[in-house]
């Protein structure tokens, strides 16, 4: 919203520059009643088609049959089952930022773990273990540091945006391909568990991506049809407010009047660009769900 202010005060802002300096019309005798009752108003009625799409675009993933429902239920409750095995809590909470702090939490954790697992490094060097280690357990607590109980679901979701999560799985294949025969069996209990809660970032993070967008799009939706109102009274009273000779208010008024109905009209708009351009920045910074990284997503 505040990056929807901001395009709103920019505009008007521009506007009123353009005014200044005589680049603009908007006396009695100008074509700004035209403008507002022909390209403005059919501009905010499109903008709230464009509601009643996204709303049609979040009911599309709302509504499933029975068995496709109870299939993301089980993958559901698989991931959660997986994130409470390998963490000393349970059941696991249902607090998405309380959730992505037990599995940073859990990481740290086995990877102290395998630490203590390997022991005097059985043939390993110290460094290689070091660096490894050390790699997957400040990864962990960057996770657990940077959420707080009760995190908005789209803040959460930026503690993960990146491509961490993917470095440290290829990490993972070549520590365990480069070492793997040298193992203790406790060793290689902790690797495990260490990949498969890696495996459960990747999988939270789209989860969650879905859950944020969903979120946001029914918010601009909502944001859109209140301000799409708003906009198309405004449009309608500039309309009307102009006269084949003349205006209905008193015309050193005029620009405020102008100022801030535009700032009215703009709203829907700016809320529009405001949101696509958040969600079409998540989406950009999590396109991989594994290891996958494309060269320009950093």
């Amino acid at each position: 919203m505040l990056v929807a202010g901001g395009i709103v005060a920019l505009v008007v802002g521009l506007f009123g520059i353009a005014y200044r300096f005589g680049l603009v019309a908007i006396g009695s005798n100008s074509l700004a009643g035209t403008m507002f009752a022909s390209g403005v108003a059919s501009g905010t009625l499109t903008l709230l088609t464009v509601a009643l799409s996204i709303n049609q675009l979040i009911l599309s993933r709302v509504f499933d049959s029975p068995n496709t429902l109870r299939d993301k239920l089980e993958g559901t409750k698989t991931l959660r089952s997986t994130v409470v095995e390998h963490s000393s809590r349970r059941p696991a909470p249902n607090d998405p930022s309380t959730f992505l702090s037990l599995i940073g939490t859990a990481l740290e954790r086995h990877a102290a773990e395998l630490d203590t697992a390997l022991g005097d490094g059985g043939g390993l060097r110290a460094d290689e273990v070091d660096a490894y280690v050390d790699g997957i357990r400040e990864y962990g607590h960057a996770i657990d540091a940077h959420v707080d109980s009760g995190d908005d679901i789209i803040d959460v979701l930026d503690v993960i945006l990146g491509t961490e999560y993917a470095e440290n799985m290829t990490a993972t294949d070549e520590f365990r391909v480069a070492h793997g025969d040298r193992l203790s069996p406790m060793a290689n209990a902790e690797l495990d568990a260490i990949e498969e809660l890696l495996d459960a970032i990747a999988i939270t993070r789209q989860f969650f991506k879905t859950l944020a967008l969903q979120q946001d799009f029914g918010r601009l939706s909502r944001t859109i049809a209140y301000s799409g109102l708003a906009a198309f009274c405004a449009t309608v009273f500039m309309s009307l407010l102009y006269l084949s000779n003349g205006v209905t208010i008193p015309v050193p008024v005029l620009p405020a009047v102008f100022a801030a109905s535009l700032a009215v009209i703009v709203t829907p708009l700016a809320v529009f660009i405001a949101y696509i351009l958040r969600a079409a920045t998540v989406g950009r910074r999590s396109v991989s769900v594994g290891p996958f990284v494309p060269s320009n997503s950093e």
